[in-house]
């Protein structure tokens, strides 16, 4: 039996077409503060038996003392690996025996520790999450552990080209100052990190007064306030040196850089420069910029290097927002032989989208994929709690997520234009290379003038212009 197609008006070499937008709204935020001002953020969600409760502490690895990078990182890590009263293993029984997860880590700007369990077992993860962030004992075998394992991790990552390229752009781009440092500590730091160092570093950033918490999913705020409250009201305040750091400038020309690694057949590529902070009133038409650019798979950097020339299995752009101004960056992998022409296309591609206008069909497919993804964005207590924290850290409005689809919505090829060519310095760049360098470094020349490190980041080498 054949279906025939004669006339149908269905044209099947066309992407169908997005129906109405939908009404997604972010979910309503129950604000409360505990007797000692630390406050509480709550979003029900009773369709699962699942809560989770997050501790954000308003100190990061921007805070690591220059001396000692990694210090944030470790002690963030520190925190779940033993207390008063239980031992590392102990605390992963523990979560482990009610299905369970707690986790602690360090970004740039927050330092965060996390409980997320069945809601029945809440109590039990509230339990653990005090004891860890109260009564930390930071045993030192725990710290030898957790430095060899980092050591470990730091061996493998100079092995990488991706790693050294990353470390050696943000150093550039960020000349004294954190952002320039690798969060997780170099073999130095790592090394003379000790239990003191963790501690001090604990009892200066790990207050009441620096904290939040925010909790999403199966939870009444009738009873959970007061289990807050009987477990952290009496959590004290206590003084916190606040640290302040001069806006990085921006490079001005193009600037080569190289790392060498000898008999390298690949090179990995950082191209960009200085970016914004989270809370700049530009950030969703530069996301949605960025998505057009080198944010998914249609974008144009991924179909020029990977689809058009075929240098790459993929290309990607981003901008890497935090309370600073952070990076701006390309990034991809290519071959040895085809690294000045990937280049060359980077360039090419930022240039043309600080100076022409991106097409009508461009603008409806990154604006379709934007919206359509938002909502995937959204569905459990974590991610639900994630996007509260963004809101909270950067002191963003408390609807804005209520209106972002709107403004996504809204945004015109013009607009697009604007914030391209007022964010966007494709003239003013830092090139970032690590590969074999005796194969490359000649026609990167052209380019620019050419700089060589070693895999430390040390310069070897200056050529000037």
């Amino acid at each position: 039996m054949s279906i025939s197609t004669a006339n149908s008006t269905l044209d099947r070499t066309k992407p169908p077409v997005p129906g109405p937008m939908r009404a997604v709204h972010f979910p309503t935020i129950d604000e409360r503060m505990l007797s000692n001002g630390l406050s509480v953020y709550i979003v029900e969600a009773h369709d699962q038996p699942i809560a989770s409760v997050m501790c954000y502490f308003r100190t990061g690895s921007t805070n690591d003392p220059v001396e000692l990078p990694g210090l944030a990182s470790m002690t963030s890590g520190m925190l779940t690996k033993g207390t008063l009263s239980r031992s590392a293993m102990q605390i992963a029984d523990e979560i482990d025996f009610v299905g369970g997860s707690l986790h602690s880590n360090a970004s740039w700007d927050a330092s965060t520790v996390s409980i997320g369990v069945l809601s029945k077992f809440l109590s039990t993860g509230l339990d653990l999450l005090e004891d860890v962030l109260l009564h930390p004992s930071f045993p030192v075998e725990e710290l030898d552990r957790l430095k060899l394992q980092r050591l470990a991790a730091l061996t493998q990552s100079k092995a990488e080209a991706g790693y050294l390229a990353d470390n050696l752009f943000a150093r550039l781009v960020f000349p004294d100052h954190p952002y320039g440092s690798d969060a997780n500590g170099t073999e130095r730091s790592i090394a003379e990190i000790s239990t003191e160092a963790v501690r001090q570093f604990y009892h200066t950033h790990y207050g009441p007064e620096q904290a939040f918490i925010i909790a999403a999913g199966d939870i009444d705020p009738a009873t959970f306030i007061p289990e807050l409250e009987s477990r952290f009201g009496a959590w004290k305040p206590h003084t916190t040196a606040k640290q302040s750091y001069v806006t990085q400038p921006r490079v001005r020309g193009i600037r080569v850089a190289l790392v060498e690694r000898d008999q390298a057949v690949q090179s990995a590529l950082r191209v960009g420069h200085l970016g914004i902070r989270r809370d700049n009133p530009d950030f969703i038409a530069l996301h949605v910029l960025n998505m057009l650019f080198g944010g998914y798979f249609n974008s144009r950097i991924n179909l020029n290097l990977r689809e058009k020339h075929g240098f790459t299995y993929g290309a990607r752009s981003q901008f890497d927002t935090r309370l600073m101004p952070g990076p701006f960056a390309v990034s991809t992998e290519v071959s040895t032989g085809v690294t000045l022409r990937a280049v060359e296309e980077i360039l090419s591609e930022l240039r043309r989208i600080t100076v022409e206008m991106i097409t009508e069909e461009e603008l409806e497919m990154v604006k379709n994929y934007v919206i359509g993804s938002f909502p995937l964005q959204i569905e459990t207590p974590q991610q639900i709690a994630s996007r509260m924290a963004t809101l909270i850290l950067y002191g963003l409005p408390r609807n804005y997520y209520d209106t972002y689809r709107e403004r996504v919505a809204a945004l015109t090829r013009e607009e697009l234009l604007r914030v391209a060519r007022e964010y966007l310095h494709p003239d003013d760049a830092l090139v970032v290379v690590s590969g074999n360098v005796d194969a490359i470094r000649s026609g990167l020349e052209e380019i620019g003038p050419v700089s060589i490190y070693d895999r430390e980041g040390n310069l070897i080498e200056s050529v000037a212009a």
